[in-house]
Formats: structure tokens, sequence, C-alpha cells
């Protein structure tokens, strides 16, 4: 059965029959789905029913074991690393616990991706965006010469969506993004994320 793209949708996110099965367990089996240009779209279920999965699966990171996904166009399944940088510069990405190098400050977690994509820009100027990226995730100034193992789980957490909206991205994941944090971060995140072009939570 074909599925139609919903009238004016311009995708970012295309899955088409995706299967993900780990040993005799069946994680997903035929999903399919679209995400439109602007939409926040968010996906809510138990822990364990695949929404981790489902992410990794769009973004790369889980090799489905059927299935085709489209992110902006690009085709996700079986490329090769270098093929998927360039594609992966145009979105931030706020893993569930994080995901901070513990070794870094806050500070130079913001800027592991500017460095990686934008090796040019060099201090003052990196320090500064990195200054305003955190401002933005909700962290006070003197956050970002600390070590992720200084901070709690809800700084943790603000510090990882400073990290992935490091780019300007174009496509925000964002997993668990509420998760630990009180009820005015939990509307500063989501504020965060209508400000993006299109969301994913």
């Amino acid at each position: 059965m074909s599925i139609e793209t919903p009238k004016g949708c311009v995708p970012v996110i295309e899955v088409r029959g995706l299967s993900n099965h780990f040993g005799d367990q069946v994680i997903h089996e035929d999903l399919d789905l679209t995400v439109c240009r602007g939409e926040i779209l968010g996906v809510v279920g138990g822990s364990g029913t695949g929404k981790s999965v489902l992410m990794r699966s769009i973004i790369g990171l889980q090799t489905p074991a059927a299935g085709e996904v489209e992110v902006l166009g690009e085709n996700m399944v079986g490329r090769e690393e270098d093929e998927a940088k360039n594609i992966r510069r145009r979105w931030g990405i706020l893993f569930q616990n994080g995901a901070l190098f513990s070794t870094l400050t806050v500070a130079e977690n913001v800027e592991v991706p500017i460095r990686e994509y934008f090796p040019y820009i060099k201090a003052p100027l990196l320090d500064e965006i990195a200054s305003y990226k955190i401002a933005m995730g909700g962290l006070p100034p003197d956050a970002g010469p600390k070590y992720p193992s200084e901070l709690s789980g809800g700084m943790v957490k603000r510090a990882g969506l400073a990290r992935a909206l490091a780019l300007d991205p174009e496509l925000l994941f964002l997993d668990e993004p509420t998760a630990g944090l009180d009820p005015y971060r939990r509307r500063l995140s989501m504020t965060l994320s209508l400000g993006c072009r299109s969301g994913w939570t």
C-alpha cells in the first residue's frame, strides 16, 4: 500500500516499511512515517517500546532489518560515514542522558560540532558562540567551564540541548528532552524546539 504525502507537506523525514528486530524480539514491523517541514512531532510510549530505536534508525545509528529512511531528501540506510557527514551537520541531537564527553567542559562539549564542521572558526568567536548556546539551553554563564561530573542531571540535559543547538540545525532530535527538568525548564526546552524549523521529541 502506498502512503501519500499530506497536501502542502514538504517532507523532512520519510520512513517506509521500517522493521527492527533484536533476535526474536520485534521492535518495529513495516512502519511508515512522514514528518513535514515545520512540524513538531512527539513520539509517546512506554519504556522499551522502540522510541529511541526509531530515532537511531532515522539518524543512521541503527541499521534496520528492512525499510527505507530519507532525511532532508537524503537516503540514510547503508551510507558510508563520509557520505552521511554532510547531512548530519544539518540536524542537532539531544540524547536521552545528555551523552556529554566527560573529559570536556560544558563549553568544550558545545564547541565539538562547531570544530568538526567549521574548523576555521577560532577563539574568541568560538567561545562566544558556545556561551550564547549555553544561555539558550537555560544554563548560567558559570556552567561553561564546569565538567559534566560537576552538574546535576537536569543541567547535563540542558548542556546536551545547548550542544544540539550549536549548528543552528534545520532539524532537531530530542530523546526524552524534559526528563529530569523542572516545569520552567520543560517549557524552555519545548520553546527552543518550536524555534527550530522541524522538531522530533
